[in-house]
């Protein structure tokens, strides 16, 4: 119910405005089409699309007048756009997926291995580093260690302690679930 992938029989779910639930299911996830990297990296295409704008806003301004009317809307808009780029954390998305990737267990050369190489317990990381990365408000994981090994498990456990503080605020409001035994 807290997933939303089962309706109530009666009665009704309240819940706090603005929960963002992420689900790790405990199989039945099949990732293809992209790589490793490229699939924990779609997690940011929002924030990857605001910095393909600023390049065009960019290029744009370099062709325009500098006292024009249009070059000011354009430079209003691209400091805007760099604003939320900058408050989103968008330079360091790539290192915070190879961050994830390496806590999970994969090494640098498995990053470009195509996502449907891999079994589907390495699926299941893949997804688990997605669903990190999404940074929801509320995790709801079932049985997320049945595809983790000692040392990813170990990782897992200690991911709120290891991260920026940023993301340090975010673990303190987070409730973590997990149905593991």
């Amino acid at each position: 119910m807290l997933a939303e992938i089962e309706g109530l029989d009666y009665g009704s779910v309240n819940a706090t405005k603005g929960i963002r639930a992420g689900y790790l299911p405990q199989d039945g996830i099949t990732l293809s089409g992209r790589t490793v990297f490229a699939e924990c990296l779609s997690v940011f295409d929002d924030i990857r699309a605001l910095e393909e704008e600023q390049k065009t806003l960019e290029h744009r301004m370099g062709e325009l007048d500098h006292e024009s009317s249009e070059y000011h809307q354009i430079a209003d808009r691209y400091h805007h756009v760099q604003a939320e780029f900058t408050a989103r954390d968008g330079y360091n998305i790539e290192s915070r997926v190879g961050s994830v990737l390496a806590g999970l267990g994969f090494g640098r050369d498995d990053w470009q291995r195509r996502v449907e190489e891999f079994s589907g317990g390495w699926q299941m990381r893949i997804a688990l580093a997605k669903l990190l990365l999404e940074e929801p408000n509320l995790l709801l994981l079932d049985e997320p260690t049945n595809h983790l090994d000692l040392e990813a498990r170990n990782w897992l456990e200690s991911y709120p302690r290891n991260i920026s503080e940023r993301l340090r605020a975010y673990f303190a409001t987070t409730g973590f679930f997990s149905m593991s035994r």
